[in-house]
């Protein structure tokens, strides 16, 4: 009967290692997870400023470009104005 529980002892405590060895694996990958994530948050957080930037400039594009058109359709209004009241 001893030798039964030992071999029973030796196959649980193979068993054992076996899991052990999994169970370290799956830590080692976890933490390659987590740090390939935190570099894609830093590309996000790259790509974020990227965009910010693109915004910005598309506040000073408009910004010219109400310009621009005020400047245009004053002359309009000036120069037919002229023309209305040149007596």
């Amino acid at each position: 009967m001893e030798e039964r529980v030992a071999r029973l002892e030796g196959a649980f405590e193979q068993r054992n290692d076996v899991l052990l060895a999994i169970e370290r694996r799956l830590d080692r990958l976890e933490q390659s997870i987590d740090v390939r994530f935190g570099q894609i948050d830093v590309r996000f957080g790259q790509i974020d400023g990227r965009f910010g930037q693109i915004d910005g400039r598309f506040a000073q594009i408009d910004q010219k470009f109400m310009w621009l058109t005020g400047i245009v359709v004053g002359t309009w209004i000036t120069t037919i104005l002229t023309i209305l009241f040149h007596r």
